[in-house]
Order: structure tokens, then C-alpha cells, then sequence
């Protein structure tokens, strides 16, 4: 599906919004964790699935997005 291309936009819009108020590796920081606790909650919840491939385009879209 598409799921992992929304990682990487979203990822990518929030370390960018967040970079105009803060410093670049501070909103990497922030939005990686944001990532991680959507994981962390879809395994806990049970409402989705928590994926490594899911933080990896996280990551992805942060290098974008901070660049």
C-alpha cells in the first residue's frame, strides 16, 4: 500500500514545520519520537501494526525534510 509513503510525507512536513522554531536536530528529535510513539501505540492499542519498515520511512522523510 501506500502507508509507507505517508510516513515519509508526514515525517517530512513535520521536521519541516517544526524547524521554523527550532533548531533542525531538534525537530529530527521530535518527529523521530513522534514516530516511534505512533509505533509504540499501534502495538499497545492493537488498532494497527507496528512496523521497523514504518520508522525507517520516518527517517526518511526527516532527512528530507531537514535538508
Amino acid at each position: 500500500g501506500s502507508d509507507w509513503m505517508m510516513h515519509v510525507i508526514l515525517s517530512s512536513i513535520i521536521v519541516t514545520l517544526l524547524s521554523l522554531v527550532l533548531p533542525k536536530w531538534v525537530a529530527a528529535i521530535i518527529t523521530l519520537t513522534i514516530g516511534i510513539g505512533k509505533e509504540v501505540y499501534d502495538k499497545v492499542s492493537k488498532k494497527g501494526w507496528a512496523e521497523w519498515k514504518d520508522i525507517i520511512c520516518d527517517i526518511i522523510g526527516i532527512i528530507i525534510g531537514a535538508l
